[in-house]
């Protein structure tokens, strides 16, 4: 399974990957004015699509179902899998691979991360949650621990509360990754503001 998806980059030599994965009913371009906000050097983004429709809305989701008939995500993490494979095979090495997440896609980064079989360069959840916590407590591989984690959420988000990042930080502690929480003056979205913080982790 490998996901459709659209890449991107100002650079003809990158040496560092960034997965950008989209909130519920995004796209493979929707990311893409986000990074060139954020103006992060030496770097090749691939902007996945998301392989399940969303459930009464027009667009993609990471996971398909719902909690009454269960959820399905298989085609995202065999996805998800193969594209970081073809990351590493065209060149890209592991710890110069960030993931990016954007609310759904915030979860989805943590999800998909924990149970990696190796560490990344690390992982950016903006504005998401754990939705299965004991389950991701469960599942974790001790392989992923080397993979940093930026938690960014907005004070005043109305979508998604600031407390469901609170928490996610606390689990990935208690775990033992190394985590770090910044929190923003502003609602549901990439403030312009993330940016210095998201470059610093970055390197």
């Amino acid at each position: 399974m490998n996901l459709i998806r659209h890449d991107y980059s100002n650079y003809d030599n990158p040496s560092k990957a960034i997965i950008a994965l989209h909130g519920w009913t995004g796209d493979e371009f929707v990311f893409e004015p986000v990074a060139k906000m954020l103006k992060i050097k030496d770097v090749k983004w691939f902007f996945p699509r998301g392989p399940y429709k969303a459930e009464k809305k027009k667009g993609n989701s990471w996971f398909g179902g719902n909690d009454l008939d269960g959820w399905r995500y298989s085609k995202t993490m065999n996805g998800l899998k193969n594209l970081v494979s073809e990351i590493i095979i065209s060149g890209f090495a592991a710890e110069n691979i960030y993931v990016i997440g954007f609310s759904q896609g915030a979860c989805l980064a943590m999800e998909y991360a924990v149970r990696m079989p190796f560490s990344i360069g690390g992982i950016i959840p903006i504005a998401g949650f754990i939705k299965f916590k004991d389950q991701l407590k469960a599942e974790m591989n001790p392989k992923s621990l080397m993979t940093k984690v930026l938690i960014m959420h907005g004070t005043k988000d109305k979508t998604v509360a600031i407390n469901e990042s609170e928490k996610s930080f606390e689990i990935l502690k208690e775990l033992g990754y190394e985590v770090a929480l910044k929190s923003f003056d502003a609602g549901h979205k990439i403030p312009v503001n993330s940016r210095v913080h998201i470059n610093k982790f970055i390197g």
